[in-house]
């Protein structure tokens, strides 16, 4: 069982271990101090596992397997929400906006007129989530950009709203530069971090830099770029919204924290090529919301890509696009076997 489990993981010291039944023994042992006593980080390999069984990237949480301790764990995070927000919005951490308008129910009917909504879905040049894996004998990396309106959410944590946060925000009166800013300050930073790094062509792993996203929150992520998102609210980026943004014309493509593709302008079904197929895509989705179908892509991409080229090459994106599909995409690769 944990090592049907740890072969899915993205950390390769998790998913190539081969466990002994001492290790079993002892990672028994070490699951059951975890959810019922206090364990202490030992150092080791066996705080790896611990992290992914829990479904934490940089903390070791409870681990709960029944409805019932599930349950526990949310009243548990309903008490300490308030503070989390309130720590979020304490004074230090809050940006402000001021706009004028004789009638603000008129100005919202038209997106290009309403300053407020505008500003709000502007991208900060500072990131929020980054990663780096390595595939193909490359170091490739991945930088996610908050919207202005995301660092109201509850979904951050506070100590993102740093000096140069603020700093970038209060440029946010002037959107043309704003944005030209964040284009120029993003597409330099992604060129710099790419590149070769010496490791095996043929292996893969994958790791996250730092994140300040809460674990399972809800998002809109926009691809622009190979290694550059922007992550949105909830339903913040849709096929209208885009067209009145200023950097319409560099964003490709919008998907949800499942997985469902909101637009598209690439119309590209490919694992190697961006859009909503791509394999960062769902290294994000990993990473960000621990979806079952995005570690089913990863491990298919590791161990049979040509496999799963081959099923996207006879989907016909009639259910929807992108590998929340999944179930489709494969029954019909079948069929056209047949």
């Amino acid at each position: 069982i944990f090592l049907d489990k740890f072969r899915g993981s993205p950390n390769k010291a998790v998913a190539t271990v081969e466990l002994s039944h001492d290790m079993v023994n002892a990672l028994a042992r070490q699951i059951v101090k975890q959810k019922f006593e206090q364990r202490y980080p030992s150092g080791d390999v066996y705080d790896e596992f611990i992290r992914f069984l829990s479904g934490e990237q940089d903390s070791l949480m409870e681990i709960s397997y029944t409805k019932q301790q599930q349950k526990q764990k949310q009243k548990q995070k309903a008490k300490s929400q308030d503070n989390d927000t309130m720590d979020v919005f304490d004074k230090k951490n809050q940006l402000t906006f001021a706009f004028k308008t004789d009638n603000y129910l008129d100005m919202s009917k038209n997106p290009n007129k309403d300053e407020a909504r505008l500003t709000l879905s502007l991208p900060i040049s500072v990131p929020i989530f980054e990663m780096q894996y390595y595939a193909e004998g490359c170091r490739k990396s991945i930088q996610v950009y908050p919207t202005i309106q995301f660092l109201y959410s509850h979904h951050i944590m506070g100590n993102y709203i740093s000096e140069e946060v603020h700093r970038v925000g209060k440029g946010a009166a002037d959107p043309q530069k704003f944005c030209a800013d964040f284009v120029s300050t993003v597409f330099s930073r992604a060129a710099s971090k790419d590149g070769m790094n010496g490791v095996d062509p043929d292996g893969f792993d994958s790791k996250v830099i730092f994140s300040y996203v809460k674990q399972h929150p809800q998002y809109t992520l926009v691809g622009i770029q190979p290694g550059v998102y922007i992550i949105g609210i909830k339903d913040q980026f849709n096929l209208y919204d885009c067209e009145a943004h200023p950097l319409h014309e560099i964003l490709q493509y919008a998907a949800d924290e499942v997985g469902f593709i909101l637009f598209d302008k690439k119309n590209t079904k490919s694992v190697d090529e961006f859009g909503p197929y791509f394999f960062e895509q769902y290294l994000l989705l990993d990473a960000l919301s621990k979806q079952e179908v995005a570690q089913n892509v990863i491990t298919y991409y590791c161990k049979h890509k040509d496999k799963l080229q081959h099923c996207l090459d006879h989907y016909d994106e009639k259910q929807g696009k992108g590998f929340v599909c999944w179930r489709f995409l494969m029954n019909q690769s079948l069929l056209a076997e047949k």
